[in-house]
């Protein structure tokens, strides 16, 4: 049985719905439904059913929830003894990150190892997008948390979440007016941008839309960026994980069409990833959301 498929119904059933379960994992309500549309085919007969509230276990998964909440336990308690076996109880791994991710992911990842390994020894650098590939192929880093690189990067990548683009702007802009503003309002409107080669994510989002902004300032710094624009200097695409650590004085909107970065894990090869950078792989793709 793909415990994933689990992991999902579980957490449609603690969060009473498939949207916030989708929110929690990570994933949208689109694939969370495809996914237990299949699972139902599997078992044969329905586990969700809709109320005015959102989603409800039948009757049949009620019945299940139990054995498959021991599955789960299980599952990390055999992951927790193979690890030991295989002698990653020590060792070090060297990760790059983003600063958003580094606030986001990097804490949940050290406690768990701290709490279960606690002779694993972390090196985290906050590094660029570009950084980070050279890093990994050079073999001074283990893996970095990152988004995704393109179909011509000389790295594998692991997907793990969608994180929504935002267009950042001053309160009381005019662009305020929209609730999801058309990324073709842009044009005309100076804005504050990271690197490039620190993170791609904003840049794409104009290559996509065949044009790009007057650009006034640029940063490595995304924190730099959302205080530039609380002050009146410009308009930012910024992603959410970052948003929601800067709390300010500033507005967001969605943009259309929508964007996205696809942040995950990035290798130098899946061949040459050694038991403790899969282990930890393995953490992540099952735990951060």
């Amino acid at each position: 049985m793909n415990t994933q498929k689990i992991r999902i119904l579980l957490t449609a059933i603690d969060k009473g719905s498939l949207t916030k379960a989708g929110q929690a994992l990570g994933y949208t309500q689109s694939y969370l439904t495809q996914i237990m549309k299949v699972f139902e085919e599997e078992v044969g007969f329905p586990l969700l059913v809709k109320t005015n509230r959102g989603v409800e276990p039948t009757q049949e998964a009620r019945n299940l929830l139990p054995a498959m909440r021991r599955l789960i336990e299980s599952e990390e308690q055999f992951d927790q003894e193979v690890a030991e076996l295989q002698g990653l109880r020590k060792g070090t791994i060297r990760i790059g990150t983003y600063v958003s991710t580094s606030v986001y992911w990097v804490p949940q990842i050290i406690e768990y190892f701290r709490n279960n390994y606690p002779q694993v020894v972390f090196q985290i650098e906050e590094l660029g997008h570009d950084e980070m590939i050279d890093r990994l192929v050079e073999g001074s880093l283990d893996i970095a948390l990152m988004s995704y690189p393109g179909d011509r990067a000389s790295i594998d990548f692991i997907p793990v979440l969608e994180d929504p683009m935002l267009l950042v702007l001053p309160p009381g802009h005019e662009l305020s007016k929209y609730d999801r503003v058309p990324v073709g309002k842009l044009k005309d409107h100076p804005f504050i941008m990271t690197y490039k080669s620190y993170d791609q994510d904003p840049h794409r989002v104009f290559e996509e839309a065949g044009f790009f902004p007057e650009v006034r300032y640029y940063s490595r710094d995304d924190f730099a960026v959302l205080s530039m624009v609380q002050r009146g200097l410009g308009l930012a695409i910024l992603p959410e994980l970052t948003i929601n650590e800067f709390p300010g004085s500033y507005d967001t909107r969605t943009l259309v069409p929508e964007a996205y970065r696809t942040l995950g894990i990035g290798i130098r090869s899946h061949d040459y990833a050694g038991p403790l950078a899969k282990f930890v792989i393995k953490y992540i793709m099952e735990n951060i959301r």
